[in-house]
């Protein structure tokens, strides 16, 4: 009761579809506000610019005004779920391309070893990793905004920071909001970059350096 007294309504005026938050401007106020998705009261909703809102005015953790309890004013704005399904991503696809990567990172590895030119790859191997991983977040964001049961396994996103790709991750976490807020996965992930610099380190250090060289066969 105390909701439907305090409702107001509102037009977006931003949307990022990819990160799932937006801007509205309350007609009654005047003032933007800030919502997020997961605000909405309807999970299949997907916001256009330009959509008028009818949404009850809240605060976020820090004490910020935002829209929550968000709902579409024309009933022909809420998504069916043919429409839901139209927008859904191909996580078999991203599957598919991860195993090609693998298998050039690995092919591109063993190369570097065999040639004792591994130290002098690893930016390239870092700089490739972090761009596919950044990918890989922004195919599971997708699918996790439009409500998709079909997930890509948090360990295959733990691999790839595990084999360098743990910059673009990290960066993918802050500019998409994902995964930031699941302390299991922050613990598993902040693990995966000790043990990247570690093993890092060792690599660089003379008893690395003394392993990769027996390693490399084609080296002078």
């Amino acid at each position: 009761m105390q909701q439907s007294e305090q409702a107001r309504t509102g037009r977006v005026v931003f949307w990022q579809d990819v990160k799932g938050f937006g801007f509205l401007v309350c007609q009654q106020s005047q003032q933007k506000l800030f919502f997020h998705i997961r605000d909405f009261v309807s999970k299949s909703a997907r916001p256009e610019l330009g959509d008028e809102l009818r949404f009850v005015p809240g605060k976020d953790k820090r004490g910020r005004p935002i829209a929550t309890s968000l709902q579409f004013i024309e009933p022909h704005k809420q998504q069916t779920p043919a429409n839901n399904a139209s927008q859904s991503i191909n996580l078999d696809y991203a599957e598919d391309v991860s195993l090609y990567f693998r298998s050039g990172f690995l092919m591109l590895l063993i190369i570097a070893l065999l040639f004792g030119s591994l130290p002098y790859v690893l930016p390239i191997l870092y700089i490739e990793a972090s761009l596919f991983t950044y990918w890989l977040y922004q195919q599971d964001k997708a699918a996790a905004i439009s409500g998709q049961v079909q997930r890509l396994p948090e360990e295959s996103l733990q691999l790839y920071s595990f084999i360098g790709g743990w910059p673009g991750a990290l960066l993918a976490q802050k500019q998409l909001a994902h995964k930031r807020s699941k302390f299991r996965f922050q613990r598993e992930f902040w693990l995966v970059v000790f043990g990247n610099a570690m093993l890092i380190a060792w690599l660089l250090s003379q008893h690395g350096q003394e392993f990769m060289g027996r390693l490399a066969l084609f080296g002078s």
